[in-house]
């Protein structure tokens, strides 16, 4: 199947990421080392690598629906690695949010926008992750309330689900952040 891309939806569409990220798409030559130290690799659709020379080449529909802008769990593993410094990560991130103001929504990734948006809003009204309150609400929001509820109890043994969250004392720069990125 051939694909015909339109060259001023691509400067377009080029433009926007590039404007987002603050970086050029161009600085990445493609050497892969991104792809070959990403963590969760083996379930994306495409490489990271891939997925930057397809936001160059303008395949936004392609790019904006896959399952690997979803998938990206900014380690920055991909980032750290690239000898040109390119902020992959940082791409992924920019892609999400214009699939979220396009109103792209991925079926396959149904539960990772879930639990992006939980996420987001345990940082907004934290300040931080109060991991026992993420995951209730992701439990209840995909309604797998008792899918992998053996691990927590040796969880909250090990200390890694504290029973109770702390809050920033300042909100308001969190809310400030969160304002600047609407």
């Amino acid at each position: 199947m051939k694909i015909v891309i339109n060259e001023q939806n691509r400067r377009n569409f080029v433009s926007q990421v590039e404007s987002m990220l603050h970086d050029k798409l161009s600085k990445c030559y493609q050497c892969g080392k991104c792809s070959a130290g990403c963590p969760v690799n083996f379930e994306m659709d495409y490489t990271p690598n891939q997925i930057i020379k397809m936001t160059e080449l303008g395949m936004e529909h392609t790019v904006l629906n896959s399952k690997t802008i979803w998938l990206c769990v900014s380690c920055n593993t991909c980032s750290t690695r690239c000898p040109k410094g390119f902020e992959v990560a940082e791409i992924m991130d920019v892609l999400r949010e214009i699939a979220e103001k396009r109103g792209i929504n991925s079926k396959v990734e149904k539960e990772i926008r879930m639990f992006h948006e939980v996420f987001l809003n345990n940082v907004k009204s934290n300040g931080r992750i109060f991991e026992l309150e993420l995951v209730g609400k992701y439990k209840l929001k995909t309604r797998h309330l008792f899918r992998d509820v053996f691990l927590a109890p040796k969880m909250i043994e090990k200390g890694k689900l504290k029973m109770h969250g702390e809050k920033i004392s300042d909100l308001n720069r969190i809310a400030k952040i969160f304002k600047d990125f609407e």
